[in-house]
């Protein structure tokens, strides 16, 4: 807390002396035992003991420029301000900070996943419905299909930034002030954008918390089910993949165990999000719409886990992304075994032939039920297989072409000829991916810290003006 109050106290003394409230030199005293208390904790200091009292944090700090500036200096800056306010911008700019941390980790894995999915959009593996294999897919187009999803939820993480990046002093307690302060210059000094309009909203609503955590909690839940989906396919029931010895584990005691570990971190950590917007939802139910200790408090409070949790969750997720050690060959046997070439097969009758789809769908689904053995069906067991069914069922003699067939059963052909409606073909892929990229997350990114720096530059020359007209050495 006290890092953030710390340069509270300097944009809001600045601002009181540009406005005359308080006089110059006053503010520069005032300024001059801020800036002793910045630089120790910057310095990794520790400023202050715990206070004993439990309404004591700010009141602590406040006694510092009393006891080294007596009542009348030491006591003046307070005016025009509450610690409601105080309170409710803290939150902000911790928030701020964390949110452009988790919002880098979201890009970089979002990179992560995208230069997989490039790599792999010929890699053929079979897609999943209800946990059976279904049809011929990509590697590359499951991690797509993710990242679509996690972008969305970026997106919705970013949009919260415009939201949180406003600044609640001037507010006081929740009813303005009779003082003449100028609450746009505090909020440019602090880097937000404006201040919050209405005083009573600024300090009695945490909205923003919510909408911080809504698209965390989504995100979360993303991951969840990447991870799920990641483990599953790096056990030895499929074998898909594997990462290096030092992002797996082994048993205490079965010596051949290699357990993906990570993801159940993974798992463990992104669901906090959605734990703490029930907490937050429930915390705020049946709150006066003013400030409350439910409210700037402990809905807050719930923020700062659920913030840890998925930053640990996308930066592990990303770096087993980047060390994930993918196996064509077993994912092309598996589907091959599998049968996931049929629906090829029923789609070949249907445009080759003329069959009703229900028709053809049908009379391949007799055709794999009647299979004998684990080994696929090759083509001249289709053949043979169809006609005989075909003439079964619709009274008529077909004649169907092997190498047709053939190229129906290729899981290879299947997945190119995937090329409508966002499916697994390679080229389709990549124009998904091309459409997900976008420059403008980075962008923003850079914009706000920017913005923060500047922030800070323009606070630091308006500390150190006033300081120098005053007499204060200034390092």
């Amino acid at each position: 807390m006290l890092p953030h109050l710390l340069r509270i106290d300097a944009a809001h003394l600045v601002m009181l002396a540009h406005r005359s409230i308080l006089p110059a030199e006053t503010v520069a005293r005032l300024l001059s035992v801020n800036r002793d208390l910045r630089l120790r904790s910057d310095a990794g200091e520790t400023v202050f003991e715990t206070p004993a009292s439990h309404r004591g944090l700010y009141l602590t700090y406040e006694n510092e420029y009393i006891h080294r500036l007596g009542g009348e200096v030491g006591g003046s800056a307070h005016v025009a301000r509450s610690r409601n306010d105080i309170n409710a911008t803290v939150t902000r700019m911790r928030l701020r900070t964390e949110l452009l941390g988790v919002l880098a980790g979201c890009e970089s894995l979002s990179r992560t996943l995208s230069t997989q999915a490039h790599a792999h959009a010929r890699t053929v593996m079979s897609s999943f419905t209800h946990q059976q294999p279904a049809q011929p897919s990509t590697f590359g187009h499951y991690l797509t299909a993710v990242l679509s999803e996690f972008v969305r939820g970026t997106a919705w993480l970013a949009a919260s930034y415009g939201t949180v990046n406003r600044s609640p002093m001037g507010a006081a307690a929740g009813g303005g002030t009779s003082f003449p302060i100028d609450p746009h210059e505090v909020a440019r000094l602090l880097g937000f954008s404006a201040p919050v309009l209405n005083s009573a909203d600024a300090v009695g609503s945490r909205d923003f918390v919510i909408q911080v955590l809504g698209p965390l909690a989504l995100m979360g839940t993303t991951l969840t089910r990447l991870a799920n989906d990641l483990q599953a396919w790096a056990s030895m029931a499929y074998g898909f993949l594997d990462w290096p010895d030092d992002l797996v584990s082994t048993s205490s005691i079965m010596p051949q165990k290699r357990n993906a570990f990570v993801l159940e971190h993974i798992r463990g950590q992104a669901v906090h999000p959605t734990g703490a917007l029930m907490n937050a939802l429930m915390g705020l139910k049946n709150t006066p719409f003013t400030n409350s200790v439910e409210v700037s408090g402990e809905v807050s409070a719930h923020l700062w886990p659920a913030l840890r949790g998925i930053s640990k969750a996308v930066q592990l997720m990303d770096l087993l992304l980047q060390h994930v050690r993918v196996r064509p060959d077993a994912m092309r046997a598996f589907l091959v075994h599998a049968d996931t070439t049929m629906t090829a097969v029923a789609d070949h009758l249907v445009a080759r032939h003329g069959l009703a789809f229900r028709t053809a769908h049908d009379v391949v689904a007799r055709l794999v039920a009647r299979k004998t053995g684990d080994a696929p069906l090759t083509a001249a067991e289709a053949r043979h297989g169809l006609e005989a069914l075909l003439l079964e069922v619709t009274s008529r003699a077909f004649t169907l072409d092997e190498a047709e067939l053939a190229r129906a059963l290729e899981p290879a052909t299947c997945v190119e000829a995937s090329a409508h409606g966002g499916g697994p073909a390679p080229a389709s892929v990549l124009a998904q991916l091309a459409a997900l990229e976008d420059p403008g997350l980075a962008a923003s990114l850079q914009a706000w810290r920017v913005e923060q720096e500047d922030a800070r530059g323009q606070l630091e020359q308006a500390v150190t003006a006033l300081l120098t007209a005053s007499g204060f050495p200034t390092p």
